[in-house]
């Protein structure tokens, strides 16, 4: 289909030449396509950032479908490790799900508090089992979904832009700090 052609060519410009080098000409070129071709399928630039960015979080959603740790603490630690892992080993797919300036992205709290991302509702889920549990403190499970995001997004920020010696380090201080995080929301 010609549609997810032109999605994976603009998946593999974004690769090689990051979000700044995404252009229709560009797309269509790696596509073989004219971009008058491309835009038969999308109208506008627009369409196709959004095309990208659903792809980035069908890709994110997979991952954390495929999470299998029973206990809901430790589900919340690999989920932890999985947006690590998903950052590093496909840094486009991750930017295209969680940078990408797509018209149609899911905006907090409102789209996550109505339920339009399921990764989203699978962390609230394991949050309220722990609660139910007395294993977490009783804040709104959405309040702390939001800020385990901000958490990795903020570490993967600070990777991107070079603020760590190297990425053995990186990655320690994100374990360190994501354990101590957890470890902050649970009972006493």
């Amino acid at each position: 289909m010609t549609k997810d052609r032109i999605v994976s060519a603009a998946r593999a410009v974004l690769e090689r030449e990051g979000i700044e080098g995404l252009t229709i000409r560009r797309v269509a070129q790696q596509a073989e396509l004219s971009p008058m071709a491309l835009y038969r399928h999308f109208a506008h630039k627009d369409e196709l950032l959004n095309a990208l960015m659903q792809d980035g979080i069908a890709a994110w959603e997979k991952i954390v479908r495929g999470l299998r740790a029973r206990d809901p603490l430790a589900w919340l630690e690999s989920l932890g490790e999985a947006y690590l892992d998903f950052a590093i080993t496909q840094p486009h797919r991750f930017d295209a799900a969680f940078f990408l300036p797509a018209p149609a992205a899911r905006r907090f709290p409102d789209d996550f508090a109505a339920g339009r991302s399921p990764a989203i509702a699978m962390v609230m889920a394991h949050i309220e089992q722990a609660k139910a549990q007395g294993r977490l403190r009783d804040k709104p499970a959405l309040e702390t979904a939001l800020a385990l995001a901000a958490f990795g997004q903020g570490f993967v920020s600070m990777h991107r832009a070079n603020r760590f010696a190297s990425e053995k380090q990186f990655r320690a201080l994100y374990r360190a700090a994501q354990r101590q995080f957890l470890d902050s929301l649970k009972n006493a």
